[in-house]
């Protein structure tokens, strides 16, 4: 056994050792590119090596340094090559050269470049650009450029973008707050608002070309979303024609999957589809909590335990096309289909306990079973005209319909109440065994109109107007069995049915000047919003019904400066906007968890956020950083309130419903104050080729208070993400990541604190790297306990849940076909995101969801 275990190490030693041999045999491409009228460097210029004989066999490609100076080694390979230099506004360089058996270095010399006579739309240079990048009014992250977007989903990747928060329950935070909106392609995609985390957990990160961080969304976008947006590009347009198709499949302990995606391009026509399939594995969760009266004696705490698990499937389809009707006229197609199936299970304990935790007061069991199906279909349409005159001088009309069904239908079941102090719990909390039979619609229609247009060389005017036309439908019904018996009958006291219609209409105005290196862009939006909820039957009769409107002047400026060709400022205000949801304002009295009961409020207020952020970025060949600060302030902030109730209950809308002692009652208001101030830093260090570490980080300083109540708090938050990469030989790469983050401040309490680490390896096989096998895990062999903590004038609570956190997947993706290029899209689309929805509840607007119906 021994000799035979020497032999299997001598042969991998050998095997190993000609693998290096081999790939010691190298030849050094060298040069220099220049400035044929100041002579001086084309930094950062993109320098790419082909084989002769076939144009897009890319052997190589590289970025030339600060002074346009490249030293490129390629697999010493006799053969005729070809390289291409490329830099922003400079006429490509194609240079030809040989490597005969002789040749260990080419210098190709000095090459002069000059000015192009007109400068190209729609040319980008990729390899020019670092991993971070800073326009004057966004940042942007290359996902595609990332090595490890090979193995990771989008929603590992997002945790190294700067100003981009993922904590370890993967909640996404932008500038430290969650009020973002996600749009891909520069268009808003609800489905992601919605549900970030199942849909860019099971998003693989290769079919991402770079994510785009607004912080401070300008005059064109919809004021609503009061820290900007995350915009999700997946490619530009190509001229090369053929077809491509990637087939991934991956499989784990928390869920297994696959994906395709695939690509055509025949002359004018270019058509694109997407489809991606997760499994998710059933999930335990363990929690407990515990309330404490600060009022009373006999009904001091309240605890609880429990266990849940959950499990279903995920899909998500895209199509789109674009076909080019002539060298001015543009139209562009799109169609996404989203459908998620859930099934939750729970199980707990609920007891009331006096201040000597010696005499229980009352107690309960309750089982959740819930079954869920959420819809999202969206399709739109754009034609973009181009004036024959003026080649940026564009007309974009725009078409987008949304609908958004969803179904739910969840049990709840009592067993083991005691009521020691006879307070007739079963009547007064109404512990009765029920079932849901809950369902809600969205249908949305808009339309759009952009114009962009130049003035002079320094000047552009954008400017557009858009109306959206909602219609939201909810109908949740709760049938109830007295006691434990199997005889349900429909309760309308504690059902809903309503309707929500919206009308809304926008207009903007922006203004930008560009001279040499620096840029200033103003602008202004206007926004009116009519909403009208008609209640069509359940616990609110239709003399509720109710009509509001809103009108906001919306402004925001952008400025920044370029220092030589690697530095760069930014400074920008902006004035963002959330319009309460129906969830804030529909006055339902939801009261199917007895303890916990919530309710909207009709005088809430639409919220305004003014932001102030000042960037710096630099970038070299080994170095990229960039360090950014912003003050952000609220004096009308939507937050949720919650008091305890006070011994003998409280009834509620004229005696209509009782909420009894020790109830948790939680409604909206518009707060008195908030401020946030915060720093942020990124960095990204390679120090040798094929190695690279990065660091992303932020601190907060939170104060909110609300004079009214009485409330307050107040305290620093922060996070940081380290990592690095190295490719070793035989395309073997290897990862490593760590993170954590504090304890988030809120009104009434504070979040969880959380830690994360992980690995990836991947390796690239067979020719032209079309087989790829990856492997990863995060938090090995770990339960995790998250603790959040809130208080009251009249309670203190806390909750723990624990669950294992531990993920491991493995993935193999294969290539076939010859194409690298994407739809092309039209420079302006619809962008809908003008409604803050509240406290979770989706699209169910406050109205009874049990066992997490909704979506």
């Amino acid at each position: 056994m021994k000799k035979r275990f020497t032999a299997i190490l001598m042969c991998l030693f050998v095997g190993i050792f000609t693998v290096f041999a081999q790939q010691s045999a190298i030849c050094t491409i060298k040069g220099e590119l220049l400035d044929s009228a100041s002579q001086k460097g084309e930094a950062f210029a993109t320098v790419k090596i082909s084989k002769a004989d076939s144009a897009h066999a890319t052997v190589k490609v590289i970025a030339a340094d600060e002074n346009g100076r490249f030293s490129i080694e390629i697999p010493d390979v006799k053969g005729k090559y070809v390289a291409s230099l490329t830099s922003v506004g400079k006429e490509p360089i194609v240079k030809n050269f040989s490597i005969t058996s002789d040749s260990r270095t080419v210098n190709l010399g000095k090459l002069f470049t000059h000015d192009v006579a007109v400068a190209l739309k729609g040319v980008e240079v990729t390899a020019q650009k670092p991993l971070v990048t800073m326009d004057v009014d966004k940042l942007s992250y290359d996902i595609a450029a990332d090595p490890d977007s090979k193995t990771n989903t989008v929603m590992e990747m997002l945790r190294k973008v700067p100003m981009v928060t993922v904590d370890g329950q993967d909640n996404i935070k932008v500038n430290g707050k969650s009020s973002f909106k996600i749009y891909v392609n520069g268009k808003p995609n609800t489905l992601m608002s919605n549900n970030p985390k199942d849909v860019l957990k099971s998003m693989p990160a290769n079919s991402i070309k770079k994510i785009e961080v607004i912080t401070s969304p300008g005059a064109k976008y919809d004021a609503e979303g009061t820290t900007g947006i995350l915009n999700i590009v997946t490619e530009q347009g190509s001229g090369i024609e053929g077809y491509s198709a990637t087939i991934s499949g991956n499989v784990g302990n928390r869920n297994a999957g696959g994906s395709v995606y695939a690509i055509t391009k025949k002359g004018k026509l270019t058509l694109s589809a997407n489809y991606d399939f997760s499994h998710s594995m059933p999930m335990d969760y363990n929690s407990m909590s515990e309330r404490e009266n600060l009022t009373s004696d006999t009904q001091k705490y309240l605890d609880n335990t429990g266990k849940a698990n959950y499990y279903g499937n995920f899909q998500y389809a895209t199509l789109e096309g674009s076909y080019e009707i002539d060298t001015l006229q543009l139209l562009t197609t799109s169609f996404t289909l989203w459908q998620n199936n859930y099934h939750i299970n729970s199980d707990g304990s609920t007891a009331m306990w006096n201040s000597a935790r010696d005499q229980l007061a009352y107690g309960y069991d309750l089982s959740n079973h819930s079954a869920s199906e959420s819809k999202y279909i969206q399709g739109s349409l754009d034609y973009q005209l181009t004036s024959p005159t003026c080649k940026d001088r564009t007309y974009t009309f725009s078409y987008k319909l949304n609908s958004g069904p969803d179904k739910s239908h969840p049990h709840q079941l009592y067993s083991n109440i005691q009521d020691n102090l006879g307070l007739d719990i079963v009547k007064n909390m109404l512990l009765n065994n029920s079932y849901g039979d809950n369902s809600t619609n969205t249908a949305e229609h808009t339309f759009q109109f952009d114009f962009t247009t130049p003035i002079g060389k320094l000047h552009t005017i954008e400017t557009g107007a858009k109306y959206i036309l909602r219609n939201n439908n909810s109908n949740n019904k709760v049938f109830e069995a007295t006691g434990a018996t199997d005889d349900y009958v429909y309760n309308n006291n504690r059902s809903s049915h309503y309707r929500n219609i919206n009308d809304i209409f926008a207009a903007y105005l922006t203004y930008q000047l560009k001279y040499k290196k620096f840029t200033f862009k103003p602008g202004l939006r206007y926004e009116y919003t009519y909403q009208k909820i008609k209640y069509l039957g359940g616990a609110i009769s239709s003399d509720a019904n109710f009509s509001t409107h809103y009108d906001n002047l919306v402004p925001s400026v952008a400025t920044g400066f370029t220092i030589g060709n690697t530095r760069s400022i930014r400074l920008e205000y902006s004035m963002r906007i959330s319009r309460p949801g129906i969830s804030y304002l529909n006055p339902f009295f939801n009261n199917l968890d007895p303890t916990s009961i919530s309710q909207g409020n009709t005088n809430v207020g639409s919220e305004k956020g003014n932001s102030f952020s000042i960037s710096y970025s630099s970038f070299t060949q080994k170095y990229n950083f960039s360090v950014w600060a912003h003050h952000n302030f609220s004096n009308n902030g939507i937050e949720s309130v919650s008091r305890l109730i006070g011994d003998g209950g409280e009834w509620f809308d004229g005696n209509l419903h009782f909420a009894p002692a020790g109830a948790l009652y939680t409604t909206y208001a518009n707060i008195g104050h908030s401020r946030s101030s915060g720093l942020g830093i990124y960095g990204s260090w390679t120090p040798i080729k094929d190695l690279q570490f990065f660091i992303n980080g932020n601190a907060n300083y939170v104060y909110m208070s609300d004079p009214a109540r009485s409330l307050k708090n107040y305290g620093w938050s922060g996070m940081a993400f380290v990592g690095g990469n190295y490719k070793f030989p035989f395309k073997l790469r290897i990862g490593l990541y760590a993170g954590g983050g504090t304890r988030d401040i809120m009104l009434q309490g504070k979040g969880t604190s959380w830690n994360y680490w992980s690995m990836s390896l991947s390796q690239d096989l067979l020719k032209d790297d079309r087989l790829t096998l990856s492997a990863s895990c995060s938090n090995p062999f770990r339960t995790t306990t998250f603790r959040n903590s809130s208080n009251g004038t009249n309670y203190t609570s806390w909750d723990l849940t624990r669950v294992s956190q531990s993920n491991f997947q493995f993935t193999v993706s294969y290539r076939i076909g010859s194409l690298k290029a994407s739809v092309k899209k039209a420079s302006v689309s619809i962008s809908n995101d003008d409604v803050k929805s509240g406290g979770g509840s989706g699209g169910q607007g406050g109205a009874p969801q049990q066992g997490g119906g909704g979506h």
